[in-house]
This record gives C-alpha cells, sequence and structure tokens, in this order.
C-alpha cells in the first residue's frame, strides 16, 4: 500500500487527494492536515440545510461536498486527518459493516492509547475516550475502491463549529454548542498538554504499518493530473449544492450517541416548537416553547417531564402526552405523531 506523510497541505487538497487515488485503483494511506480551516460535508447531505451559508462568507470558510458518509464538519490545522484507499476486491477487505470499521480503525485506537489513554471504538464508527469522541469517521465507495476517512482532535473550535450550522432557532445553536462540549473531547484535554501533530503522525505511522505492508511515496504526475481533472466538479456550484437528503425536521448528529432534533408542530390552537436531545432513540433532554403562550407554562413542563427517558416510538409517546394531562387528546396524539415521525412536522 502506498504511504503519503504529506503534514501541512492546502485545505481543498486534504480532501481532493484520496478521491484521485481512489479514482486511480490506487491502495494508500495519507495522513495530513489542512493549512486553513473549511467545512466538509458528506455525500447525502443536503449543503444548503446543513449550513449557514452566510456566515461561512463572511468568515471566509469555505465549503467541500465529499464522495464519502458522514456528517457536517469542521476542520482545521488542529486536526490530524487519515484517510485509507482499499480496492473493494481487496481480500483483506471486510464485507461486513461493523468488522470493516473495527479492523480499519485499530490502528487509530492503538495510537490514542500509545498516550495512555482508554481509547475504544463506539459502534460504528466513533472513537471515545472516557464517553467522548475524539475522532469521527466515515466510509463509502468511490470508483473500485472503499474509503474510510477519519481525524484525530488535537484541539477543537466548538464556538466556531456551532456559527456555521444553519438552525431553526438560536436556541438550537446554543443547544449544540453545549451538547459538543459535552460530547466531544481533544488531545490536549485530555493529555493536559498540547500535543503535536508530528507526535501523533509518528504513532498512527508505526501502528499502520503494523497493518499493512506501507511504501512510502509523494503525489506523483498521475495523481496530480487527477485531481487537476477532479478540480473543476468538486469547485462547482453544482456539485456542492446538490439536493441531499433532507428531513421533516431540524436534526444534527453531535456523536453516534447524541443526536440534537427541533420540530415545528402545528396543533389545534398553537404551535410548539420541540427540541430534542436524543441518545440511540431515547429523550435525553426536551424543550416545549409554545410560540402562542395558549399552553400554561406548568403544563408545559409537566409535559416535558412526562416525555424525559422515552422511546421515539408513537405508542409510548402518545401515552406519555395523555398522562401529562397538558394538552387535549386531539392535540396530545398530533404531536406524539409528529415527534414519531408519522406525521409532517415541519421545520425552519
Amino acid at each position: 500500500m502506498e504511504f503519503y506523510n504529506l503534514g501541512l497541505v492546502p485545505w481543498f487538497e486534504s480532501q481532493v487527494i484520496y478521491h484521485a487515488l481512489a479514482h486511480l485503483n490506487r491502495e494508500a494511506l495519507i495522513l495530513c492536515s489542512p493549512a486553513t480551516p473549511y467545512v466538509c460535508a458528506g455525500f447525502h447531505q443536503d449543503i444548503p440545510s446543513e449550513v449557514d451559508l452566510k456566515a461561512c462568507k463572511e468568515l471566509g470558510i469555505p465549503l467541500f461536498r465529499r464522495e464519502v458518509g458522514g456528517g457536517l464538519v469542521f476542520l482545521d490545522a488542529r486536526q490530524v486527518f487519515f484517510q485509507i484507499v482499499l480496492h473493494r476486491k481487496n481480500p483483506d477487505v471486510p464485507i461486513n459493516r461493523e468488522r470493516f470499521y473495527r479492523k480499519l480503525l485499530e490502528p487509530v485506537i492503538q495510537t490514542l492509547r500509545d498516550f495512555n489513554l482508554a481509547a475504544e471504538l463506539r459502534s460504528p464508527c466513533d472513537l471515545i475516550i472516557n464517553s467522548k469522541k475524539i475522532s469521527g469517521n466515515g466510509a463509502g465507495q468511490i470508483g473500485e475502491c472503499y474509503v474510510l476517512v477519519g481525524n484525530i482532535l488535537l484541539d477543537f473550535n466548538y464556538e466556531v463549529m456551532s456559527s456555521l450550522i444553519r438552525v431553526p432557532s438560536e436556541g438550537f445553536r446554543q443547544e449544540y454548542l453545549h451538547q459538543m462540549q459535552e460530547n466531544l473531547t481533544t488531545l490536549q484535554s485530555e493529555m493536559g498538554r498540547a500535543v503535536s501533530k508530528e507526535e501523533v503522525i509518528e504513532r498512527l505511522k508505526t501502528n499502520f504499518t503494523g497493518a499493512f505492508s506501507l511504501t512510502s511515496t509523494q503525489l506523483d504526475n498521475q495523481v496530480l493530473e487527477q485531481i487537476r481533472k477532479l478540480t473543476p466538479m468538486f469547485k462547482s456550484n453544482k456539485w456542492l449544492m446538490e439536493a441531499g437528503r433532507r428531513l421533516l425536521y431540524r436534526e444534527i448528529k453531535v456523536a453516534e450517541n447524541c443526536y440534537i432534533r427541533e420540530y415545528q408542530v402545528s396543533l389545534d390552537g398553537t404551535d410548539l416548537t420541540c427540541r430534542l436531545v436524543l441518545a440511540g432513540q431515547r429523550i435525553t433532554k426536551i424543550t416545549l416553547i409554545d410560540s402562542n403562550r395558549l399552553i400554561p407554562p406548568l403544563l408545559l413542563r409537566q409535559l416535558e417531564y412526562s416525555l424525559l427517558e422515552k422511546k421515539m416510538d408513537f405508542n409510548t409517546l402518545n401515552e406519555a402526552c395523555m398522562e401529562a394531562h397538558a394538552l387535549n387528546p386531539f392535540n396530545a396524539k398530533n404531536l406524539a405523531l409528529a415527534l414519531s415521525g408519522k406525521k409532517v412536522a415541519t421545520t425552519v
């Protein structure tokens, strides 16, 4: 397998290089960091729905949409990227999704453990330390190759990330910031000192060498020519703004065990904003806001309390809404239908 230890590279190249190698059917491991910040969206995401384009423009932060899955990420020089390209017919590539991530991420887990950190995999593809994510990963097929991309957070700017997402309300943005601070960690936070990219890269190189036969090399003319061919597409507005997956509510993933959702639910006589924090399909936090102030605050708090820790299925939610005695049976049923995805709930 070809091994590219590239260090700091221009932000655009930090993504397009592995695409070029995959399109050329060249198996490789790339280690690098972007010289300047940018926002990167997953292949299936809808950028206008996910990103505050005005904020990105004002801050001079560019956008990239990759051919690999996963969520929206803010990337900068305080992260080390590892990118693995393997031909889909390689007999050593597990077909099972869980085994695929476990095998390819084992060198990264060992790298974190080399710093005396109790790193582990939270299925399917988050690496965590003390229940907090330190490495987010995504995978997909590009041409005839499987590609896994991930990063290790040396440090992270939570405030900038929270400012770049498109939100239905400022309350959603503040909740997102809070949940990131609670569910993400960095090497600097865990070690109590700044950790250099060189330290991390050296350990990654050693551990990946134990898993793959690596041959160090540099970007050659074939790869550079493929980058040149791919650049117009990746920079085109058509590619960036191509319609992606849209939900009936606003949702953003913080970690495998933490999602934030916000619904705007029209009930008989009023409109209700419902902001949820979910672990799996269980409500761990809920905020209800009656835009018309027709439901007494005490009843809203009773409804929140009744829904807290409930699973996101209609029967459970409907029962909880009825037990709270905050809504009439018609509205209780409609709220349960909306939250469980069985009825259209609108979002901004």
